[in-house]
């Protein structure tokens, strides 16, 4: 990944909005073969681990409308591809658009590239509220779409607020899995078998 689209991840400004909003605790340890993992879970850490865990609290971030319940199973683990240090998941979009996405705790929005938005028959010519973010190259307007439904490993999220912005220029990446379908469930990133954890709370 060119360094320009790190910066733009990594560099993306939160704006409050009306849903509800929570606050994340990641938690990264290191077991005894130099593995790293990450949970928001203390009780996923082996007892032996937890002295030397760390904590990051993430900012407030807005999660998905009151009916936007995770729905179907109530836990998954789905294996992930990893460039480099990013992580790549697939999901389905609207329950018919099968995309790949960057797991990324640090954006509050899911993000989608106008070719998604395009696949799933969303009009980016009428107007919709927008929102900036900061990128590499300045602050940009970036609308707002609602999605229908996220489904990552069968676990879904209805009714979910996006931006449309293209990230990444690998068409292959739909964008950026955001704090507000991730801060719906416990997380545990198995970074030496390559599995994401899901468990709803």
């Amino acid at each position: 990944m060119k360094r320009g689209y790190v910066v733009f991840i990594a560099a993306m400004l939160y704006l409050p909005s009306p849903a509800t909003s929570s606050a994340a605790d990641i938690l990264r340890w290191v077991d005894e073969r130099g593995v790293v993992h990450y949970t928001d879970n203390l009780h996923n850490i082996p007892e032996k681990f937890k002295a030397n865990a760390t904590r990051t609290k993430m900012p407030d971030t807005p999660r998905s409308q009151e009916a936007s319940k995770p729905v179907a199973f109530d836990k998954a683990s789905v294996p992930f591809q990893k460039r480099g240090t990013v992580v790549i998941v697939p999901a389905t979009l609207n329950e018919k658009a099968a995309v790949k996405f960057v797991v990324d705790t640090g954006a509050s929005y899911t993000m989608i590239s106008q070719a998604t938005a395009k696949e799933l028959e969303i009009d980016l010519e009428k107007k919709l509220p927008a929102i900036p973010f900061q990128t590499a190259n300045g602050i940009i307007q970036a609308p707002l779409v609602n999605l229908s439904s996220i489904d990552v490993g069968g676990l879904q999220v209805k009714d979910l607020t996006a931006a449309v912005y293209d990230v990444f220029p690998d068409p292959g990446i739909s964008g950026l899995l955001g704090l507000n379908f991730l801060s719906n469930f416990r997380m545990d990133i198995d970074t030496q078998n390559g599995v994401l954890h899901l468990e709803k709370k």
